[in-house]
């Protein structure tokens, strides 16, 4: 079972981020040689390639972003992204300090050459002096094993600092939170050293990343483990949830699962953490927000070139802990190949919507991504395959789906490229809340066409949007492939 569930992700040579030179908009001929749409709206969407190497032509997918909160203006960005300059070296991560206008690359993941899966954080709250990121990597090259690490600074060369290492764990999913002893870290991973296949764990460490400890957050029988998925979620007030796929039964081609989430009062500083929430059919610690859903598994591509089995979302929100949203893909309806649904809870996760919010039940979609503003509107983003093309929205609402705000941020050919490896596009994106944005990232297909960004988009590689093809600066063409993107939307009132 294990050798099944644990995803590994291999990927061929990626390139650098190097900064952008601010462009005018008076200047719309030259934007639109360098790749620019004229007269760029409030809505930002910029690909991270950098013209110093936009003869690249690879499968740069599964993205994640980190927010400096002290300073928004510092974001760090991942990739299936391997070191261009050395094979020994450090795996990159990106680096934007312009409130992501320009990136840079920089080389200070403690894996050589590039990771097998990344997420990290830097500390949310009141509390968060020197901004620390905090990342969860696992290295790939002979075995997977779990790099927990922090840096004080992004912008340094200085590699990484490992605070815990161990092996025989899956997609590390990373949060954290500032309080005034330091930052509380919370890394949910598939932890296959859990006794009685209670994979689904939360790693803690509520003194910066000094110590961790493992918590086991399932409570009942499963398949032999959990899903991959294990995504906590935190509000200011210390209350922290997590969501998991307690797997009960498995066939090797769907996985019968609950959907459940856990929820600690005290950011799980106590001796038995996560036991706040209990189901009332069995009075065991963990709510089940839908019981017994199929989930399709497959390593092989499923939806378009795009593996499925394991997608899911939670968000709390920020300011009032007891509004808490999730997430997850299943079978669905009939003819469905992976249908997303979106539950809420307006009391600490006691009782849910027993159906999905209205307009939030989308069809032939993954990689959702939720987060919730300052001011209780909900960001809802995904990938859905639509008419043979992949398209990214992000959807808002402040009323819980009953009114929504929708942005086509990409709708990209979903037949080019052929895949390389799977993830074809990521097996998550990711969306962030700061001050009056959402800001997120995703990966697409990369043909230079405003066609295919309605919003704009800003490529930093060299590209012809007249022929919209790319090229390597010196006028020869380059094979179209997968990217990351950046985006920035405002939070609607």
């Amino acid at each position: 079972m294990k050798a099944v569930a644990s995803r590994l992700h291999f990927s061929s040579l990626l390139f650098a981020v190097l900064l952008v030179v601010p462009l005018s908009v008076i200047m719309a001929r030259f934007l639109i040689a360098c790749g620019q749409s004229p007269d760029p709206p409030s809505i930002k969407v910029v690909n991270l390639i950098p013209a110093s190497l936009s003869g690249e032509s690879n499968q740069d997918s599964e993205p994640f972003l980190a927010i400096q909160n002290e300073n928004p203006q510092v974001m760090v960005a991942s990739a299936f992204t391997p070191n261009p300059f050395s094979m020994t070296g450090n795996a990159p991560v990106y680096v934007s300090q312009d409130s992501g206008q320009s990136w840079a690359l920089n080389a200070i993941t403690p894996v050589q050459r590039m990771t097998c899966d990344i997420t990290h954080a830097m500390a949310t709250g009141e509390n968060h002096p020197r901004g620390d990121l905090h990342a969860g990597t696992l290295a790939c090259a002979s075995a997977i094993t779990l790099d927990e690490s922090e840096s004080n600074d992004v912008a340094s060369s200085a590699a990484m600092n490992v605070q815990s290492t161990r092996g025989n764990v899956d997609q590390p999913f990373v949060r954290a939170m500032g309080v005034s002893s330091g930052d509380r870290i919370y890394v949910g991973v598939n932890d296959f050293n859990q006794a009685n296949g209670h994979t689904a764990t939360i790693d803690v460490s509520v003194d910066g990343g000094a110590t961790y400890r493992s918590i086991p957050i399932e409570a009942r029988k499963t398949a032999g483990q959990d899903g991959p998925s294990v995504r906590p979620a935190l509000a200011s007030d210390g209350t922290v949830y997590a969501a998991f796929f307690g797997w009960r039964k498995f066939d090797g081609k769907t996985a019968t699962s609950d959907v459940v989430v856990v929820r600690d009062d005290a950011a799980a500083t106590g001796t038995n953490p996560f036991r706040a929430l209990k189901d009332p059919s069995d009075k065991l610690p963990g709510r089940v927000v839908v019981k017994n859903v199929a989930i399709p598994w497959s390593n092989a591509p499923a939806l378009g070139q795009e593996r499925i089995g394991s997608t899911l979302s939670i968000a709390v929100d920020p300011n009032r802990s007891a509004i808490v949203y999730v997430s997850w893909a299943d079978k669905g309806n009939k003819g469905d190949i992976y249908t997303l649904h979106v539950r809420r809870s307006t009391d600490r996760g006691v009782t849910w919507s027993k159906t999905d919010l209205p307009g939030a039940t989308i069809h032939n979609a993954t990689n959702v991504s939720l987060a919730i503003a300052n001011n209780g509107v909900v960001g809802f983003l995904y990938q859905q395959l639509s008419a043979r093309r992949w398209v990214t929205h992000l959807v808002q609402s402040h009323d819980g789906f009953t009114t929504a705000r929708d942005v086509v941020l990409a709708t990209v050919p979903a037949d080019q490229p052929v895949g390389q490896f799977l993830p074809y596009l990521g097996d998550y994106d990711y969306l962030l809340a700061v001050g009056n944005e959402f800001r997120g990232v995703f990966c697409a297909n990369n043909t230079p066409d405003f066609a295919n960004f309605p919003q704009g988009v800003t490529f930093q590689r060299a590209a012809d949007f007249s022929a919209k093809t790319l090229n390597d600066g010196a006028g020869n063409l380059v094979p179209i492939s997968i990217d990351p993107f950046y985006f920035s939307v405002p939070v609607m009132p």
